[in-house]
């Protein structure tokens, strides 16, 4: 028996959605007749569109009607699609989405592949660029919110900020490639197990930037908006002490919060690993007593193995090792372990699991992304890991911050109105000369 071959069975699938779909179309566009004569519009004439969907792209046709200079479509407003848009908001979306987790050019492939429509690359551009805005416009709209609706704020006892950056290769002004350091930090309140083996952080929420400044700024924002601050509140923070994310950073967190009680971790895995790599060469001995020092928290016995050290040291070596030491002598007091600091457990060091997905995407097959276009994927995969980016395409936000927007732009213009019914009694006062 001859196995029919699964496309051609699909095509088949395809005509019948098509007819459906006209048969729908004409179905409400003609129960809207009476409806929209009701409201005193006159139909004007019948207009031919071409859509593509999820399940297919199609030419149809609907009625154009007409109140006074006002154009209306029941049929596109039915649809939910925007004047003169191609694709539909659902497909636009989803292109969205799958540009988190592959190339453009692979995007192209499997909209084609999958959905029947062809696309281009600079639609999938155009797409990640409207995610953008869409975020911007929401970060506007939270302030919006903040000064209109008090909500809830998060309760908690202690709450964990990390940071850490990851490099990307970017475009600079000169078109040159180059590793740039995006800033990456990272809140929560603490885990929570939910399988075997599988923990999740609560109250998540991820933090990117170009801009290691425009990263605090975002992070003191949200904690500020966010979260209910105490006076037993504890912040405890966590990082690799490089650049952007020394102790001072996160002091800063604490004090402009005004959060009593702060404790700050120099992150495990880097201190071993420095370590590690410092020591390699030299007796176990050494190395077990080093980190002796740290579980203890004996400053004392780290400045008996660093002397030790130093004095076995060639003079190739000494430049380096003075850098080590004085690093590891000035953030002594970040390794203290948690139990020394009153705490059982504690869920820090995810930075590196933070980071995987960012760079599963954004690193592979020697991508170079500009600086503008990396920022934007970069946001747009934390929220689609947070699944929050059908939110920001379909959420009732949009409708919300668009009555913001009107509200702001009549006061606006009704002050403009009002000012210029207004009488002015201008005085010019003359200049006299200074010599």
């Amino acid at each position: 028996m001859k196995v029919i071959d699964e496309r051609k069975l699909k095509e088949k699938f395809i005509v019948g959605t098509e007819k459906d779909f006209y048969r729908n179309i004409k179905k409400y566009d003609e129960s809207m007749i009476p409806v929209m004569k009701a409201r005193g519009y006159t139909c004007i004439r019948s207009a031919e569109r071409t859509v593509a969907f999820t399940f297919g792209e199609f030419c149809f046709s609907r009625r154009k009607w007409k109140r006074g200079s006002e154009w209306y479509s029941p049929v596109d407003e039915w649809l939910g699609l925007d004047k003169n848009s191609r694709y539909s908001k659902e497909l636009i979306y989803q292109i969205a989405e799958l540009s988190t987790m592959m190339s453009y050019d692979h995007v192209v492939k499997v909209v084609q592949m999958m959905y029947h429509v062809k696309i281009t690359k600079p639609t999938v551009i155009k797409t990640v660029k409207f995610a953008d805005q869409l975020r911007n416009q929401y970060e506007e709209y939270q302030y919006y919110q903040e000064e209109v609706k008090k909500k809830d704020k998060i309760k908690a006892d202690i709450i964990f900020v990390e940071g850490d950056g990851v490099f990307l290769r970017v475009l600079d002004e000169e078109n040159k490639a180059g590793y740039r350091d995006f800033a990456h930090f990272v809140i929560h309140t603490g885990s929570k197990k939910i399988e075997k083996n599988r923990w999740k952080l609560e109250n998540k929420k991820s933090i990117m930037s170009i801009s290691n400044r425009h990263a605090r700024e975002m992070v003191l924002d949200y904690l500020y908006q966010n979260f209910e601050i105490t006076e037993n509140t504890i912040l405890i923070t966590n990082s690799d002490g490089g650049h952007g994310y020394t102790p001072y950073v996160f002091k800063e967190f604490a004090k402009v919060l005004g959060i009593k009680r702060h404790e700050h971790f120099w992150d495990e895995f880097h201190v071993y690993k420095e370590i590690d790599q410092t020591y390699k060469g030299y007796s176990d001995d050494l190395k077990n007593k080093l980190y002796q020092s740290i579980q203890t928290h004996d400053k004392k016995l780290l400045r008996t193995v660093l002397d030790t050290t130093e004095s076995l040291l060639t003079s190739a070596e000494e430049e380096n090792f003075s850098k080590f030491s004085k690093k590891f002598l000035r953030n002594f007091q970040y390794t203290k372990p948690l139990e020394l600091r009153g705490f059982r457990y504690l869920p820090i060091g995810i930075m590196e699991s933070q980071h995987r997905k960012i760079t599963y995407r954004m690193k592979k097959r020697g991508m170079i992304w500009s600086q503008t276009g990396a920022e934007s994927m970069t946001n747009m995969i934390l929220l689609s890991k947070a699944g929050q980016l059908r939110e920001l395409f379909f959420g009732e936000w949009r409708k919300e911050y668009q009555e913001y927007k009107a509200a702001e732009e009549l006061t606006a213009a009704t002050i403009k109105v009002r000012q210029n019914h207004i009488k002015k009694d201008y005085q010019f006062y003359s200049l006299k000369k200074r010599w």
